[in-house]
């Protein structure tokens, strides 16, 4: 049964029946999906300072965003890299895909890496305060260690882009 529905997700609480035929009442957010961007220029790569007001708080950030509905992932992608830090990418390809906290949503998050950037100029949402960084990809990694970056998925990206290099 859907008890909210909004412009990014829907909540529903539904009985389920598990593969050992154990049933239960289960409440989860039901999203379209959203995408992460690994901006990179050499070795440094572009983040976000941004305000986040459902924790209250500043944090950092890879840019990133909610699939729109009827759009493909990789459109999302191009569309939140010129939103949230003003750069369209010459080669952009995605690397890996994971759930965001599937014990709660079925939101899948997709991964770019956005390199060969052109600034054509950032056009941020109204109620999105962002200040883009430019960190080189170790500076972001100590970052982690030292909980400046707490956000998941900008995590994932800084050791998948990481590893990738390597």
């Amino acid at each position: 049964m859907k008890i909210f529905g909004g412009k990014k997700f829907e909540v529903f609480i539904d009985k389920v029946k598990l593969p050992n035929g154990y049933e239960r009442e289960l409440e989860f957010v039901k999203h379209r999906g959203s995408v992460v961007i690994i901006p990179r220029i050499n070795n440094e790569i572009i983040m976000i300072r941004q305000f986040r007001p459902v924790i209250g708080k500043w944090i950092y950030e890879l840019p990133a965003g909610t699939i729109e509905e009827g759009e493909e992932p990789l459109n999302t992608a191009k569309r939140e890299l010129i939103e949230e830090i003003g750069y369209e990418a010459g080669k952009i390809k995605e690397i890996i895909g994971f759930y965001a906290s599937p014990g709660i949503t079925t939101e899948y998050m997709r991964l770019y890496l956005a390199e060969d950037l052109i600034y054509v100029g950032a056009k941020p949402e109204p109620y999105e305060i962002i200040e883009p960084i430019r960190v080189n990809i170790d500076e972001a990694i100590k970052m982690i260690r030292e909980r400046k970056i707490e956000d998941a998925k900008t995590i994932i990206g800084v050791f998948a882009l990481k590893e990738l290099l390597k």
